[in-house]
This record gives structure tokens, C-alpha cells and sequence, in this order.
């Protein structure tokens, strides 16, 4: 099969071309010289709004992958990409005679501010949503489903990083809530100790999206890549991430530093608004960072798991130990590792 992946640099998007071979790939990329090579892989310079024209006739299966993931940015900006990209990637698809299979990479933050068993299934009606990048994923899948197109979606669980080493190829929301957690600068969290925090790998994450391209293709089902029942609650995973920092920190080691509160949503405003006034310029950039991650656990759920039951999921603890080594070890892909960072396409 020849497959067009988009978002190859991104965080799950290597990964990806890895669990499909022998298939051919080719990955639409932006910039060819700062690109990874893998065998098997062809990358096609390009974009969402310049889509290579020479392999339409090639193309027998669109992963769309790539999206702007960045929480803090306006609805209007991540309209651009992860609505008018989806809607030209659609366009490209029609016109490729020999599409068999178009798999929609989305989110579990489609979800919104939803709470409890989740299926696998579309969301007619849009749930209130805690942030724009919530929102513009959700008007994504609406317009796939819509597309009269062999159109499947995977909604991928919060990806912490490798399974096998914990790198992170671009650290996001919850990587920045990490640091602030671990300079000891985040006295509280909202949600509730019971609450889940549905953590997967990249290799986990690429699993399910290659099982699902191998599966007889279903128009219209939804996958969701989640850890489900098995992902830690957010007592427990502050409890193992303040032993391991402990080894670490001279602060958490000391005791200068603890594990912070679980806090309501009223205690948590009250406190985001105070150091808002107080001018702290510090503090409201861990507030800011915060804003991105922390409130979606006010709503705890646990995702319906189907396809994903049957692939390997790794310890939650061995994932969060490996993930938070590298971010220490590389000062968050701040130093130089035998792991470049790359953006997504």
C-alpha cells in the first residue's frame, strides 16, 4: 500500500512510518534538509496548502497527522491549520483515484469538558471545551465524518514521550507543566485525587494507528489510542513523580519542596486571579503554562478502548520514569541528545 503521512516530524510521526512497513510512505515535510530519513520513507516537500500534485495517482491511504497543537494560541490561528488544512487535505484525497482509507489523527480533548465512560464515537453536539485547540479538533472531525470520504479517526490519549528511552521530539503542555512542577513553582493542581491522567507512549500512540490502517476499513468508526482503565489516577502520579524527583532535586529531596495540593476549580481560580494581580511576571508565566494542561483534569473520564485493548501498553510508571529522565537529563530538549527535536509538518 502507499500511504501520504502528514506530521512526520512531529512527536508520533517517525514512529508512525516505523510500524507501517513494508508499506510505502511518503511524508509530506516542509523542510527536506532538516528532515529524518528512514527507509522506506520518501519525503515530498510540501504543506496543507500546497499538497504535491505528482502522487495523487500513487495514494491509497491519507494518515493525517500533523495539527497545531499549541493550546494558548486564538481559535482564529488554529483554525488555519487543523480546520483549512483538514478541509484541503480532503480535497487532495477526492482526487487521488485509488483512496481506500483516510485516518483522521485527533484527540480525547475533543471531548471537552465531558466527564465519565467515554465511547468510541463521534460528538454531534459540541461539549463545552476548556480551550480553542479542544474546539478546533472537534470542528476537524466534524468536517472528516462529512467528508463522503472511506474516513476513519483515531483520537489519540495525552503522548508523554518514548517508551523506550522517554524522549520527546517537541515538548508540549504537559512536558511545560513538568518543569514548573519540578522547580517546585506549582502549589496546586485542580481536580480530585480519583481523577485519571490518561498518559501513552509514541510507541503505543503509532501501534494503534498502524492496527487501525490493517484492520478492514469501517467509514466513519472512531479508535481511541487511550490507556483507558490503566492510566494512573493524578494522586498516584504525583506521589511516584515526587519520590522520583526527589532523587533529583536537592529541594524535593530536602523537603524545601513537596507535592502540591489537589484543589478544587473555585480554589484554583481564586488562586490563578491572585497572581494574576500581583504582577509576578514569574508566576504568571507558570499560570499561563498551567492554563494549557492542568484544568482538563477538573474533568476525569475514561475513554472506551477497542482496537487498543489488543496492543502492548507499557507501565505508566516505567513510561513516566523514562519521560521525566530525559526532560532532566536534556534540561527539556534543551541540551544537544542523539534525539533531535523537530517541528511538525
Amino acid at each position: 500500500m502507499t500511504i501520504l503521512l502528514t506530521g512526520f516530524t512531529g512527536n508520533v510521526g517517525v514512529e508512525i512510518a516505523r510500524q507501517l512497513a513494508p508499506n510505502r510512505v511518503f511524508a509530506l515535510v516542509r523542510d527536506l534538509k532538516h528532515a529524518p530519513r528512514l527507509d522506506g520513507v520518501t519525503l515530498v516537500k510540501g504543506n496543507l496548502e500546497c499538497l504535491p500534485a505528482f502522487i495523487q495517482g500513487d495514494v491509497e491511504a491519507i494518515i493525517h497527522c500533523a495539527a497545531a497543537v499549541e493550546f494558548k494560541r486564538s481559535l482564529e490561528e488554529l483554525r488555519r491549520t487543523n480546520v483549512d488544512g483538514v478541509a484541503a487535505l480532503l480535497d487532495f484525497a477526492r482526487s487521488c483515484p485509488r483512496l481506500r482509507r483516510f485516518i483522521q489523527v485527533s484527540t480525547i480533548c475533543v471531548c471537552g469538558d465531558r466527564t465519565g465512560p467515554t465511547p468510541e464515537a463521534p460528538l454531534p453536539e459540541a461539549p463545552h471545551f476548556v480551550n480553542p485547540y479542544e474546539q478546533s479538533k472537534w470542528e476537524a472531525e466534524r468536517l472528516v465524518l462529512a467528508a463522503e470520504l472511506p474516513a476513519e479517526i483515531v483520537r489519540l490519549a495525552i503522548v508523554a514521550g518514548s517508551e523506550r528511552d522517554g524522549s520527546v521530539r517537541r515538548p508540549g503542555a504537559l512536558h511545560h507543566a513538568l518543569y514548573w512542577l519540578y522547580k517546585g513553582l506549582i502549589p496546586m493542581i485542580p481536580g480530585t485525587a480519583e481523577s485519571r491522567v490518561d498518559l501513552i507512549s509514541t510507541e503505543f500512540a503509532a501501534t494503534v494507528l498502524a492496527a487501525a490502517l490493517r484492520s478492514a476499513p469501517e467509514p466513519g468508526r472512531i479508535v481511541h489510542a487511550s490507556a483507558g482503565t490503566e492510566s494512573p489516577k493524578l494522586g498516584e502520579l504525583l506521589d511516584f513523580l515526587a519520590g522520583f524527583f526527589s532523587q533529583h532535586h536537592r529541594g524535593w529531596a530536602s523537603g524545601a519542596v513537596s507535592r502540591p495540593d489537589i484543589v478544587d476549580r473555585e480554589t484554583f481560580t481564586l488562586f490563578e486571579k491572585s497572581v494574576m494581580q500581583s504582577g509576578d511576571l514569574l508566576f504568571r508565566r507558570v499560570c499561563d503554562d498551567a492554563q494549557s494542561f492542568l484544568p482538563m483534569l477538573l474533568y476525569p473520564r475514561t475513554m472506551a478502548t477497542s482496537l487498543a485493548k489488543s496492543v502492548p501498553l507499557a507501565d505508566w510508571r516505567t513510561l513516566a520514569r523514562r519521560v521525566a529522565s530525559w526532560l532532566i537529563e536534556t534540561d527539556w530538549n534543551r541540551k544537544p541528545t542523539t534525539t533531535p527535536a523537530y517541528d511538525a509538518a
